[in-house]
């Protein structure tokens, strides 16, 4: 679970690393793919993730 979008390293879709963090929208930005990430809530993450059928890793 991310908490903080500084906690991103790379864009979650392509891997790449050529990123921008948009800290008043909270959202991190592939300057590559084109493709915006935005952090779930706990709450929607674990109902994202049961329906999907992805486990946790703790």
């Amino acid at each position: 679970m991310i908490k903080d979008i500084k906690e991103v390293k790379e864009c979650p879709e392509c891997a790449s690393t050529n990123i921008i963090h948009n800290e008043k929208k909270q959202q991190v930005i592939c300057r590559d793919c084109g493709m915006i990430f935005e952090p779930m809530a706990p709450e929607r993450e674990e109902k994202f993730e049961k329906a999907a059928g992805i486990e946790k890793k703790e």
